[in-house]
């Protein structure tokens, strides 16, 4: 007897789009519902652990069902391009995973699984439908069930009929008489859920509810029937499954093939999802040294040690850790670092770090033993030649984090309580205003609820459907917004609610007890450009614009007489982009230290230019405005679309704007086509130090998702130097403030933003030593320049 497992792979998509919101990689790529579709798959495997699992999916183009009605489904939207970009993301993990897809041109997914339901049910064979469609509940009988996916809870016959009181095959005669809002079947007006049951129970079929028509009372329900027996009668046709499908399957055409764990990490690792990479390595890869390495060290006098032994014990490790002479190889070691050094025990140089590595080169290995492991790596390293960029940058910033996670950031915690409360307060208000316009008290968090209020209730006009209702997301509320004084009020409840919860009172449980100080986690293995990202909390994401956000970087403020200094690169990505591309008008800018944006709105805006007066532009401080979306929109492959969307322009405008820049910025337009060439040549970009990424997305067949592979492309090499100038920075104030025994110390690292806590005697040293540092870090063809701010606190700042 074999357990055969169907998923409804377009159900769960759509799902996992509209159940995991904002998601994107580090260079705006959107992964929500990879990830939601990757959860869902992984909770799956564990729980279930199948051996025979299919996925199904929708096909571009018409069904069979369009034939029948040109209206089916009509009332769906286009998939959206966001989701569009992600499918082949989705089908490469499936395929990784060993897992077989069928699809069938001119059918659906639930046509091809009531075919292969068909073809595989048998008294020795399980069939598990995953879905979140109801028409499914009709092929519930013997050895078939569902699975559903919000839960887990599996439907059976018997759980299907005390539900709704009849067979599972009555489902298309419920949605013939009731109809189903999702496929546009339109069923009968007036009719509804609870009375499509009773007919049936008291009747039959549709065709048993027709054949008794003048039996049914009361005669306003009969009239109902009569006039929309033809709508009926086309639901249930619509409603019922093709099970005969010329479906090529068998058992063993189910069966899951060894999954390709390498190919799923260097996908997860591209995709940033690095919880998902270790749930890879738990399930795939528990036998593997690799993984057994990952809680040892080795050392190089030949010993290694589970680091568990050397955490129960460091003193009897002292001398080896702190040994200058012999290198220590295992994964994370700055974490071991940090906590180790709690202990009073130095981690020291040389270091090799397998993650890094493994970050670095995009490759897992499973080498004998953790030596063997780190043999392959240097091969890696020096085959992609980032042997440099490995040992110079990123293995020295190890000890550089280290410093700066146990140095934290000192935490008004009195202040975050006082802000907190001034935040509920007003979130109160907001409620009792809102339950005011509604006519009701109802849980304003809750999406369905709100949804129910806002689309049932107040009627106002809805816009995309979701598999658990009407969204009622931010971009849907704000279209709103003139429609209902009610939606305002969401939309500000739902700003200060989150800014209490994620900062104000959130950030209060990170106050370490000891130190008074937020100790965040960097990592510099967690996004592919090189950037850095930071965790437990994410202080690389404080509000800094908003009128409401901002105070909270009042709370991080200096100790005592100390004083906050920050160093802020200016303009560095556009720096980067005028180095790479030797663009003249951009050069000279910077060489001349000239405002960049206000000259670029003087090159695109002259007195005699087809843009005066400009769309859009009719006073300087417009045509700045429009000058700095476009300098930055360039750096991450804007097109018109975007440029007008966030100018709040015509297309036809916004394709003029960039069709002139690219006229008088030549050289850079020269550059980003040189980028993509190169990318679809070679499939990988590289950093100023020539870390890579690689872009399957450009040799991509998928329009929206080719398009979506050259915006990275574009803005890989200039963020990821980025990164690796500030790293490379970072790494040199470290040594200069330890050769010189500063007291003064990082306290955070915000991407090309380094704060400093500074003593009062040292702030003349600091100020010059950190601003010579960042600026002379690297010769490129144009100026780094660095602005410098103090203040006590990170709010009150000034700059000097």
């Amino acid at each position: 007897m074999a357990d055969i497992y169907i998923v409804d792979g377009s159900s769960i998509v759509y799902r996992s789009f509209h159940g995991v919101r904002d998601l994107k990689t580090s260079t705006g790529q959107p992964t929500n519902a990879v990830y939601g579709f990757i959860t869902t798959l992984l909770k799956l495997l564990k729980e279930k652990k199948p051996l025979h699992l299919i996925f199904t999916f929708d096909l571009k183009g018409p069904t069979v069902r369009h034939e029948s009605f040109s209206g089916y489904k009509a009332n769906r939207k286009p998939m959206p391009d966001e989701l569009a970009v992600q499918l082949p993301s989705i089908r490469k993990a499936l395929k990784l995973f060993g897992i077989r897809i069928f699809e069938m041109q001119g059918y659906e997914a639930d046509d091809i699984i009531a075919s292969a339901v068909r073809i595989l049910k048998s008294e020795d064979n399980r069939v598990y439908i995953l879905t979140g469609d109801k028409d499914m509940f009709q092929l519930i009988g013997k050895n078939v069930f569902l699975i559903n996916p919000a839960d887990g809870r599996i439907i059976d016959r018997d759980s299907f009929v005390a539900d709704y009181g009849v067979e599972p095959s009555r489902i298309v005669d419920i949605i013939g008489l009731a109809g189903d809002k999702s496929d546009n079947i339109p069923g009968i007006p007036g009719i509804g859920e609870k009375t499509a049951i009773k007919l049936i129970k008291d009747f039959g079929g549709i065709e048993e509810i027709f054949g008794s028509i003048e039996r049914i009372l009361p005669e306003k329900l009969r009239e109902r029937l009569k006039a929309g027996r033809d709508a009926a009668i086309l639901g249930h046709k619509l409603a019922t499954l093709i099970d005969d499908m010329p479906l090529d399957i068998s058992v063993e055409d189910t069966r899951v093939s060894e999954a390709d764990s390498e190919g799923l990490l260097e996908l997860f690792e591209n995709l940033e999802f690095r919880k998902l990479a270790r749930s890879i390595k738990d399930t795939y890869l528990q036998d593997s040294s690799a993984v057994l390495s990952e809680s040892s060290i080795g050392f190089s006098t030949g010993e290694v040690y589970s680091y568990g032994e050397i955490k129960e014990s460091p003193e009897k490790f002292k001398l080896l850790l702190g040994s200058g002479d012999i290198l220590k190889c295992g994964f994370d070691l700055k974490s071991k670092m940090v906590e180790l050094g709690k202990s009073g025990v130095s981690l020291k140089p040389p270091m090799f770090d397998l993650s890094i590595a493994s970050h670095l080169t995009g490759k897992v290995t499973a080498g004998s033993d953790i030596f063997k492991s780190v043999e392959i790596y240097r091969e890696c390293l020096e085959k992609l030649e980032i042997t440099d960029l490995f040992e110079k940058v990123e293995t020295p910033l190890i000890r550089t984090l280290a410093w700066l996670e146990m140095n934290g950031i000192k935490a008004d915690e009195g202040f975050l309580r006082s802000f907190s409360s001034e935040l509920r307060k007003e979130i109160d208000s907001l409620q009792e205003k809102i339950y005011s316009q509604a006519g009701e008290v109802f849980n304003i968090n809750s999406s369905r609820q709100l949804s129910q209020v806002l689309f049932g209730k107040l009627g106002l006009p809805s816009g995309r459907k979701t598999k658990t209702g009407l969204s009622t997301d931010n971009s849907v509320l704000r279209e709103l917004e003139n429609g209902h004084p009610i939606v305002g009020l969401i939309l500000r409840y739902r700003e200060i609610y989150k800014l209490n919860s994620t900062y104000a009172e959130g950030l209060i449980p990170f106050i370490s007890k000891e130190t008074g100080r937020i100790h965040p986690v960097y990592s510099q293995v967690s996004t592919s450009t090189g950037r850095l990202s930071c965790s437990s909390p994410n202080l690389q994401n404080i509000p800094v614009r908003t009128e409401l956000g901002s105070p909270v970087r009042k709370a991080f403020c200096a100790e005592g007489e100390n004083m906050l200094y920050s160093f802020d690169y200016s303009q560095i990505e556009l720096r980067i982009l005028a180095h790479f591309s030797g663009d003249r008008n951009l050069t000279e800018a910077f060489m001349k230290g000239k405002d960049i944006h206000q000259e670029t709105a003087d090159i695109l805006f002259p007195a005699d230019s087809l843009f005066s007066p400009a769309p859009g532009v009719s006073s300087s401080g417009d045509a700045r405005r429009v000058a700095k979306t476009i300098n930055f929109g360039i750096i991450y492959g804007m097109g018109a679309f975007g440029l007008s969307q966030e100018l709040g322009i015509s297309l036809p405008e916004a394709e003029l704007f960039i069709k002139e820049y690219f006229n008088r910025f030549s050289g850079v337009k020269e550059y980003m086509n040189s980028v993509i060439k190169s990318v679809e040549k070679t499939g990988y970009v590289s950093t100023i130090l020539k870390r890579r990424r690689y872009i399957d997305e450009v040799r991509s067949g998928e329009r929206k998702e080719k398009e979506f592979g050259r915006r990275a492309a574009i803005n890989m090499p200039i963020q990821g130097s980025a990164a690796d100038i500030i790293k490379l920075a970072m790494n040199r104030v470290y040594e200069h403030f330890m050769a010189g025994k500063l007291k003064s110390r990082m306290v955070l690292q915000v991407h090309d933003e380094l704060l400093f806590e500074t003593v009062r005697e040292e702030e003349e040293e600091v100020v010059g030593s950190v601003r010579e540092i960042m600026e002379g870090v690297m010769k490129l063809n144009v100026p780094l320049k660095v602005d410098v701010k103090k203040g006590p606190n990170y709010l009150d700042m000034e700059g000097l």
